[in-house]
């Protein structure tokens, strides 16, 4: 007990040198701007800044991703109060009340009692996990490496009981992220190639950074910008239509942070049940917010208020957009489990530091646990304090065209994956996993799955071989201790519940079946390609360990599930975005391929300009500089945060440091 005190009165002092405070404030003005931007949320930001990590201290990574993640949710607050319009899925609900108070001249009120209501839950979820955290120590430092394999199997296996929509394609998802983490050399304890196909790039695996920006980030983008591409500039734009900030704008504030308090006893409920909630693997901050909302219709007192901006609903649903964090932080530093999509970047940056998550983490880098803890418990208030200055501004907010923004996070996330490895190949490879994501999110395969999987898998595969190393190869080890037989049963027992939501899906999925051709035709290449791995892993030859055979085996058998159910709807069904997402894609390999003999800034530049001019319709005087100005300023600006040059083609010199001279590759 002494030393975990020691360690957080450590880690209170560290939070507030000054140079913790300046990764926390970048972290929050970043998380604040890409919430804000609907469809760019935390996860986006995450993920484009994670290769940045490189350069840093691992500490300096916790104490920038809890800035992004303490702010992300004030800033997406501020749209769907203003404009309608969530800019993170887990302000859904904040539009129910928001908006009406902004439609009645209200917004600054709604914006403070927003920020109030944040920072207060993000209080209260860091004093549950300080309470419970010396609770669990103790038991977590006997954890062997059968333990942590079950806990991670664990993970995955009630991530899919949280996912919404299907949950055989959910667990394809997790399947498919395994997979690709097991690609390459299996490590010292398996020293043999695995899906290389006899490149040399694959040797090394894939790289995480390609997966978590291809997945999360390369495909909304995609998403986004063929959405405008299929139904006009019109779809990309967000535009505000609410009344001017009246002459009382500082009462209206006043009383924003006052209305937590004169709600305390829905606050109090709803923090508790978001903190519950985010603890929950997998479930996110969508849930939590809607659940509190639905106990805030179902207590109140003025029910004739509700939907019209009623007070204490609002405090409900931004008491748990921010308490839910504290308790997703709770599985990710005792048990390497990520309680949400950011817990899961979260992990990826600490692997990319040599960290293995685990029930071993918190008791052996104490240091980086709470620079993240108070870290996204500063950035709260930093955020809360930022929307309540600046909430007469905000109020204001006349709008956006995410057909401008959407490509310009697409260049920035192929610019930033660049810099890891300063290797070209990376982006082709990026592009790939990227289409792939978009059509993950398409036909509603889980995107977050895939990278949990991926986070997860080299945890899984890595714990299992220790533990069979330990023992001689008897498998008896897996269930040998009392904790490991308790976590075997207990992931048995999810799993028992995870097959009866996959048959529910299927029967309710019967009753109003419809039947997409892209869809069918996306899900029999899917299992194809699964299939034909699963067949390379049941060769002779194959010495690649059977986690891999397992997790293939049960990913054709529910990919063919999935097949089997898309081909029995009865109504058909188009997905309009799909023949433009297509385009899109061959739009970008065409950039990719002028960026590999070009470089950087010319191939961008001629993206940019191809997409603006013939796809949104911007005009040339328009379009030209503003191409020609993110093309110069996104390379100087990554330069400048990792001084690490970016790619300048491999065609002779024509700019020196610009254009041309770079060498290519080996595949």
């Amino acid at each position: 007990m002494e030393g975990l005190a020691a360690a957080l009165a450590e880690g209170f002092a560290q939070a507030t040198t000054l140079d913790a405070l300046l990764f926390m404030a970048f972290g929050t003005l970043v998380g604040y701007g890409f919430g804000i931007l609907p469809g760019l949320q935390s996860v986006t930001a995450m993920s484009v800044f994670l290769p940045l990590t490189y350069w840093w201290t691992p500490v300096q990574a916790m104490y920038f991703f809890a800035g992004i993640i303490g702010a992300a949710g004030n800033g997406g607050a501020v749209t769907a109060i203003v404009l309608n319009i969530p800019g993170t899925a887990q302000n859904a609900a904040t539009m129910l009340e928001g908006y009406p108070l902004t439609k009645q001249g209200r917004a600054v009120f709604a914006l403070n009692l927003s920020a109030a209501a944040s920072w207060l839950g993000a209080v209260f979820g860091v004093v549950v996990l300080l309470a419970l955290v010396p609770v669990f120590l103790p038991f977590l430092i006997s954890f062997g490496p059968a333990e942590t394999f079950w806990v991670a199997v664990f993970g995955l296996v009630t991530m899919v009981l949280a996912v919404s929509g299907s949950p055989a394609k959910g667990l394809v998802a997790i399947a498919v992220g395994v997979v690709l983490a097991i690609v390459g050399m299996g490590g010292p304890r398996l020293p043999v190639p695995r899906f290389t196909f006899d490149s040399t790039y694959l040797l090394d695996g894939i790289e995480i950074v390609v997966v978590v920006i291809g997945f999360l980030v390369v495909s909304e983008c995609l998403l986004q910008v063929a959405g405008v591409w299929a139904r006009g500039r019109e779809a990309g734009q967000v535009t505000r239509a609410a009344p001017a900030v009246g002459d009382d704008w500082k009462q209206q504030a006043l009383d924003g942070w006052r209305a937590p308090f004169r709600h305390k006893g829905i606050f109090l409920r709803s923090s508790a049940l978001g903190t519950a909630v985010g603890a929950l693997p997998g479930v996110g901050g969508t849930v939590a917010q809607f659940l509190s909302y639905n106990l805030a219709v179902a207590t109140t007192k003025d029910g004739e208020k509700i939907g019209k901006g009623a007070e204490d609903a609002l405090v409900a649903t931004e008491a748990a957009t921010n308490s839910k964090e504290g308790g997703a932080l709770f599985p990710t530093l005792l048990f390497g489990i990520p309680g949400n999509a950011e817990m899961a970047l979260v992990l990826a940056a600490w692997q990319i530091h040599g960290l293995e998550p685990g029930p071993a983490f918190l008791s052996q880098h104490g240091a980086l646990a709470w620079a993240l803890v108070f870290g996204l418990l500063f950035s709260n208030f930093i955020a809360s304090i930022g929307t309540a200055l600046a909430s007469p501004w905000l109020a204001r907010l006349p709008g956006f065209d995410m057909g401008v923004l959407a490509p310009v996070v697409l260049v920035a996330s192929l610019m930033s994956a660049f810099t890891v490895r300063g290797n070209a190949v990376d982006l082709a490879a990026l592009a790939a996993i990227g289409l792939l994501g978009a059509l993950f999110r398409l036909y509603g395969y889980s995107v977050i799955g895939v990278v949990i999987g991926f986070v997860l898998g080299d945890v899984i595969e890595r714990n299992f071989y220790t533990a069979l190393q330990s023992s001689l190869g008897d498998y008896s080890v897996l269930v040998g201790s009392p904790v490991a037989a308790v976590l075997a049963g207990a992931t048995l027992v999810a799993a028992i519940f995870c097959g009866a939501k996959v048959l529910r899906a299927k029967r309710e999925a019967a009753e109003e079946a419809a039947f997409s051709p892209g869809a069918a035709v996306f899900a029999a290449l899917l299992l194809a390609g699964l299939a034909a791995l699963l067949w390379q892993t049941l060769g002779s030859g194959w010495r690649g360990g059977p986690v891999a055979t397992g997790v293939l085996s049960l990913a054709v058998a529910l990919q063919l599930f999935v097949l089997a159910t898309t081909l029995g709807g009865l109504r058909r069904v188009s997905v309009p975005d799909a023949a433009a997402l297509l385009k899109l894609a061959a739009l970008l390999v065409a950039a990719l391929a002028l960026a590999f003999w070009l470089g950087f800034v010319l191939a961008m530049a001629a993206f940019l300009l191809a997409f603006w001019l013939g796809v949104h319709r911007m005009k040339a005087t328009r379009a030209l500089p503003l191409a020609l100005l993110f093309a110069v300023a996104l390379p100087w600006a990554f330069s400048w945060l990792v001084e690490a040059p970016l790619w300048r083609g491999v065609v002779a010199p024509l700019v020196p440091g610009l254009v041309g001279g770079d060498v290519a590759p080996p595949l």
